[in-house]
C-alpha cells in the first residue's frame, strides 16, 4: 500500500545569510544532513501546506510570523521511497530576526549565502538549491520536480508549474 508524507521547508534569508537547520543524529529522517526549517504537515493542514510551514517555523526557530516576509512557495517536489511517496513544499522568504531558540530538531546556524551549496544536504535538497542558485531566485516561477532514477544516479526533472485555467 502507497502511503504519503508531505512535509513544508522553508529557507529563510537575513541580509547575507540564510538560516540552515544541521539535524540531530537521532532523527530518523535524513540525520547529520542540513536542511531548511520544516516539518510534516498536521492532517488539518492538508490543503496549507504554507500554514504548516508558518508553524514549524515558529516551532522550530521561535521566529513568528509577523517577523517573516515574503514568504513564497518556489518548489514542489515529488519521490517515491519504499512506497511512499513524498511532497516536499519549499518556501523561500525573509526575515528581520536573527535570534533563534533551540531546538531538538538539531542545531540552527545564520550561514552565509555565499556558503550555501557547501553543506551536506539530502540529494533532494542539494538538487534543489542547485536549481534554485542557478534559476530559481532569477524568476517568479514556482517549479515542480519529480526525483527519477537517471542511469543509476538520482536526478530532478524539473517544470514550471503553471496555471492552466489561463489555458483554455
Amino acid at each position: 500500500m502507497i502511503k504519503l508524507r508531505n512535509s513544508a521547508v522553508a529557507f529563510l534569508f537575513n541580509e547575507d545569510k540564510v538560516l540552515l537547520l544541521k539535524r540531530a543524529a537521532s532523527m530518523q529522517i535524513a540525520p547529520n544532513k542540513w536542511s531548511g526549517v520544516g516539518g510534516h504537515l498536521k492532517e488539518s493542514e492538508i490543503n496549507s501546506p504554507l500554514t504548516a510551514c508558518y508553524r514549524e517555523i515558529c516551532e522550530e526557530t521561535g521566529i513568528k510570523e509577523e517577523n517573516i516576509f515574503d514568504l513564497e512557495l518556489k518548489y514542489v517536489i515529488y519521490r517515491m521511497d519504499r512506497n511512499e511517496i513524498r511532497q516536499h513544499y519549499i518556501y523561500f522568504g525573509k526575515t528581520n530576526k536573527t535570534e533563534v531558540i533551540n531546538t531538538t530538531e538539531g542545531d540552527l546556524h545564520w550561514i552565509l549565502i555565499k556558503d550555501l551549496l557547501n553543506k551536506d544536504y539530502t540529494m533532494t535538497f542539494k538538487k534543489m538549491l542547485e536549481h534554485f542558485t542557478e534559476t530559481g531566485q532569477k524568476d517568479n516561477c514556482v517549479y515542480a520536480g519529480i526525483v527519477v532514477n537517471d542511469n543509476e544516479r538520482l536526478n530532478i526533472n524539473w517544470s514550471i508549474l503553471e496555471d492552466t485555467a489561463k489555458l483554455n
